[in-house]
């Protein structure tokens, strides 16, 4: 696949199936971020809370505190940027590139229905 394939073409239908695959792999990806670093960001900030209360240590209980409350408003802000860059995205562009990512975002990495079959 050329790498300027974005650059020249013009997002007709034959444009648009030749970038499908790419722009399934971004909305994949954007799905993963969305979801999977939130998760460990509250998961590792909890277990550094539960290890901090089961020491007993008051100082280390507060900070970890703090740690958790930061890591729960980065685990948001993480959350909402992929929304931020679909949106972006879905609106940019001409309306052929609109109606691509739209239709495509939502295929994965693997698109069973765009599968060449010899």
């Amino acid at each position: 696949m050329n790498l300027f394939l974005l650059a020249n073409t013009k997002f007709d239908v034959d444009g648009c199936s030749q970038i499908a695959s790419v722009i399934g792999i971004a909305g994949f990806v954007l799905k993963v971020i969305q979801f999977v670093v939130p998760i460990l960001l509250i998961l590792w900030g909890t277990i550094d809370l539960v290890k901090s209360v089961v020491a007993g240590k008051e100082d280390d209980i507060k900070k970890n505190q703090k740690i958790l409350i930061r890591r729960i408003i980065m685990a948001v802000l993480v959350f909402m940027v992929p929304i931020l860059v679909s949106t972006v995205l879905g609106l940019i562009g001409s309306k052929s590139w609109q109606k691509c990512w739209t239709e495509h975002k939502d295929d994965g990495i693997i698109n069973v229905e765009n599968q060449n079959v010899n």
